[in-house]
């Protein structure tokens, strides 16, 4: 099998030759991982050259298998000014001001997303309407671009990559990518980045006619972003990925009730659109997913990314024995514990007690459950790949 074949099967829980494998890692580990192997650069000339030598199938990002593969339309809407940045999901696009926060001990900026939210002030659901429907006009569903185009000029991370390594028809032949796509999909994040993330948690309860005025805005321009996108690229990709994360370590932020009400019927359209274009349709959520995740099977989803496991009841064995015949996991190497603080054959183990569950039935891709933590040994890193390649070989 070449990569794409086995991820493919493993998706459609058909056998495999062995479990594909997927690595995915913050800047500065990467980079550290780049330089352990003698590269200087992070950039597509040679990252498959890093697969290789880490023994890996795929390189994902936060959110699917396609990290150097994922394409999405050019925007026109203008840089946000100072402190704020471009980042590289197009938040800013919708008004969610974002601003950088430096890591000194790594040197490695991350994200604050919670500064300023543009619809924190606002006193009536009359103000809601056509705040994010009215800029749609602000994207190019005629001409798509890679992410790691869209990163490399944003203000988050400025790679200086050769930005025509990136061009669509470099994969659109590639047995090793897996061509994905997915922007602005997330009812729940987009909300609460909107309104500032505890007050529209606190409208959903106290506040109920203004929550819904926002819910439906970010309905319809989710929707309608979503079918623009799938028109304009949707032969062209094989992966359509959703992150938004509901959940923490205990459970769900707010009631499955609410999540029944509001935001499933978002995610069923979002879905039935991409399953129209022949998509793999994932969906990223942190935490303990116990509530809603038959929902989002049941709605059709085929990959579950994260698998938090270190998370309440989100155990591999109980992951494998509810879920394990119904949908194809993307995931499952704990990054907050096993990978920072384990021992490689504490690593090891996790591993083989993965293959002993899936064996090669398909149903998964291993990967660390998130962007391993920059505090994470190389050798645990390479120790999934190593211990997948000599006990499936």
């Amino acid at each position: 099998m070449n990569i794409k074949q086995r991820v493919m099967a493993a998706v459609n829980r058909k056998k495999v030759d062995k479990i594909p494998t997927a690595y995915r890692g913050i800047d500065y580990l990467t980079k550290s991982i780049y330089k352990y192997f003698g590269f200087e650069n992070h950039n597509i000339k040679d990252y498959k050259k890093v697969l290789r030598e880490m023994g890996a199938d795929l390189w994902s990002d936060g959110q699917c298998p396609g990290a150097f593969s994922f394409f999405m339309p050019e925007t026109t809407y203008p840089s946000p000014k100072d402190p704020f940045v471009k980042e590289g999901v197009y938040f800013y696009t919708l008004g969610i001001k974002a601003r950088l926060k430096l890591i000194k001990k790594y040197n490695y900026n991350t994200i604050i997303w919670w500064d300023d939210p543009p619809l924190a002030g606002i006193d009536s659901y009359r103000d809601v309407k056509g705040f994010l429907t009215s800029k749609l006009d602000n994207y190019r569903f005629d001409r798509f671009i890679n992410k790691s185009v869209v990163n490399a000029k944003s203000d988050f991370k400025n790679t200086g990559v050769e930005l025509d390594c990136y061009d669509y028809e470099n994969f659109k032949d590639s047995d090793d990518d897996i061509i994905c796509m997915g922007s602005l999909n997330e009812p729940f994040i987009i909300c609460s980045y909107l309104r500032g993330f505890e007050q529209f948690l606190m409208d959903l309860v106290t506040n109920k006619k203004l929550a819904e005025a926002i819910i439906s805005e970010v309905e319809a321009f989710c929707e309608e972003f979503n079918q623009r996108e799938l028109a304009g690229f949707g032969k062209n990709a094989g992966w359509y990925s959703m992150w938004d994360d509901v959940a923490g370590q205990d459970g769900l932020m707010f009631s499955p009730e609410l999540f029944k009400k509001y935001f499933l019927p978002i995610y069923k359209k979002l879905i039935g659109n991409a399953k129209k274009y022949n998509q793999i349709f994932s969906w990223h959520c942190c935490g303990n997913v116990n509530d809603v995740l038959p929902l989002m099977i049941d709605a059709g989803i085929d990959v579950f990314d994260v698998v938090q496991t270190s998370a309440k009841d989100m155990s591999i064995e109980k992951i494998y024995k509810q879920y394990g015949k119904d949908v194809c996991l993307h995931g499952a190497v704990d990054v907050q514990k096993l990978l920072i603080s384990g021992k490689p054959k504490d690593i090891e183990d996790e591993i083989k007690k993965i293959i002993d569950l899936w064996g090669d039935e398909g149903g998964i891709i291993i990967a660390p459950s998130h962007e391993a933590l920059p505090e994470t040994p190389i050798e645990n890193i390479l120790t999934i790949y190593k211990t997948v390649n000599k006990e499936m070989n």
